[in-house]
């Protein structure tokens, strides 16, 4: 067999595979992966957006099935991580995935409460809110407070369905609210200040676990 016929073979071979539907067992390059993407969620290498993106590649995977039923129960029992931490880091990964391909936005989100206040922001108009936020600014950081305060006119109204935002302190106790609030100021103030990003990513999944 000629090498363009082996490789138009395996092509095809290629395509027959990745729509067949995943068997229950994780290959052992799934265990591989999952083992790697555990690791950065447990050590949270760089900054938290490794372990958000890590929850999401498992999640769209499915590399949970080996030991867990559902991914709430991995994130629960197997990585100590709440649900609503989770799907709020993962909506954390899912913003910054759509704003990495705009090449024509020069500063773009960082820290943790600058993500969280787009997930509320239907997908067409993260981007313009977060130019909106940029402008807003000036020449100041980009605080979290602004960027809410530009994504507040793109939000749903109140009179149509609202989008459930994953802010970890919406439904906390109200001792802890005031935690939190200090965690987005922190990080504000932090700016590209890696290191203390994720210790400040650290603490708030400590304080989303003792919710």
């Amino acid at each position: 067999m000629s090498g363009r016929a082996k490789s138009e073979s395996s092509a095809l071979l290629g395509n027959v595979l990745e729509s067949a539907p995943l068997k229950p067992e994780l290959t052992p390059a799934e265990q591989k992966e999952l083992e790697k993407l555990k690791t950065v969620i447990t050590k949270g290498w760089s900054t938290f957006l490794d372990v958000a993106s890590a929850l999401l590649t498992i999640n769209t995977k499915r590399l949970y099935r080996d030991e867990y039923e559902t991914f709430d129960a991995f994130c629960k029992d197997g990585m100590g991580l709440s649900r609503t931490y989770a799907y709020g880091l993962i909506g954390c990964a899912e913003v910054n995935q759509q704003m990495s391909a705009i090449a024509d936005i020069p500063v773009k989100p960082l820290t943790e409460s600058q993500f969280r206040e787009l997930i509320p922001v239907p997908e067409a108009n993260r981007v313009a809110a977060w130019r909106g936020a940029v402008k807003l600014a000036g020449a100041q950081p980009v605080t979290a407070k602004i960027v809410r305060q530009a994504a507040a006119e793109y939000r749903p109204k109140s009179n149509a369905k609202p989008i459930k935002a994953a802010r970890p302190s919406a439904a906390l106790p109200l001792g802890l609210k005031p935690a939190f609030k200090l965690l987005d100021e922190i990080e504000d103030l932090a700016g590209k200040n890696k290191p203390l990003l994720v210790k400040v990513a650290a603490l708030r999944k400590h304080l989303e676990a003792i919710r």
